[in-house]
């Protein structure tokens, strides 16, 4: 185990001013620092290490202040660890602590200190550099921080954490949060900053895109929510978008009818994304090739379907 690493965690504001604070707004604060630590060190070296995050002693007055202590447990040998894996090895508390900006280095730059930056707004680029530097841009202005920082602003359980961790500034009367040691603090979050650090959603990932021919029975119709029909494959019933025009067009206008036992043979795009749940997959109808009317006749061997109107199968 390395060497405990102490910080402290302020949370002010008039609020606050007897130096109480609602033990049910703090304890899933605290909660919430934990997890921060966590995910950090699980964003950086995956099962590799673990997070120990302990209170130290009793609570300090003045603001409300609240002291702890963590370490780095290493899971393997530090060899191990850090072969090949140079761009992300933050080999004790400390280091993660000052990835996260809850901790001071002269003229370094960490994940709270690029969000202040940022102000909710988006990265527009990050260009990678060979000494294991990246430069963040946001439009025309840039800033530069090492990997690890990115790594630590990419993930989703890092950003929920943090965001969770200022939950306290959401109350009246708490319009200060601010992380550092016993001498300095190392990041100050006002109120009015509350919003730069929420967690953005989880964007879905695109796996495969595929576009084939199936057959559909129709289960129910829809004319809002983007054309949404219920269909079914004989096996599982889906809700497709409809995008054919012509044949929509056929629909509005009462041209096409339908019956039960129709059956739509299409031309269909499958979409499938990775999302926080699991896979997801979307169905789009781009092409209805086929309208299959119930069938209500007896087919014989060497009949054929009628290819047009007034047309009989040889």
């Amino acid at each position: 185990m390395d060497d405990m690493t102490q910080f402290r965690i302020t949370y002010d504001g008039p609020a606050l001013a007897t130096h109480e604070m609602d033990a049910r707004e703090l304890a899933p604060a605290l909660m919430a620092m934990a997890d921060l630590l966590d995910s950090s060190v699980r964003a950086l070296h995956g099962d590799r290490a673990k997070a120990q995050i302990n209170v130290k002693g009793s609570f300090k007055t003045g603001s409300f202040n609240v002291d702890f202590t963590t370490a780095l447990n290493f899971l393997k040998a530090a060899k191990d660890i850090f072969a090949g894996d140079g761009m992300t090895a933050i080999a004790n508390a400390t280091a993660v602590l000052t990835a996260l900006g809850l901790t001071a280095r002269a003229g370094y730059k960490g994940v709270a200190q690029v969000l202040k930056w940022l102000r909710g707004r988006r990265i527009t680029n990050v260009q990678m550099k060979e000494d294991g530097h990246v430069t963040i841009f946001s439009d025309e202005e840039a800033m530069d921080v090492e990997y690890h920082v990115l790594v630590l602003l990419r993930d989703l359980p890092v950003r929920q954490a943090f965001d969770r961790v200022l939950a306290p500034l959401d109350r009246d009367g708490i319009d200060t949060f601010a992380a550092g040691d016993q001498s300095s603090f190392a990041v100050i979050i006002k109120e009015d900053e509350r919003h730069f650090f929420s967690a953005p959603a989880g964007q879905d990932e695109l796996i495969l895109e595929d576009t084939r021919k199936m057959a559909f029975s129709i289960v129910s119709l829809a004319f809002k929510e983007e054309n949404k029909w219920r269909l079914s494959d004989g096996n599982s019933t889906i809700n497709a978008k409809i995008s054919d025009a012509e044949f929509l067009s056929g629909v509005n206008t009462n041209e096409t009818s339908f019956t039960k036992g129709d059956v739509l043979i299409c031309e269909v795009k499958v979409t499938q994304w990775q999302t926080l749940s699991g896979a997801k997959t979307d169905y789009e109808v781009t092409k209805v090739i086929e309208h299959r009317h119930a069938a209500t006749q007896i087919s014989f061997p060497g009949m054929q379907r009628p290819t047009g109107p007034g047309r009989s199968g040889q």
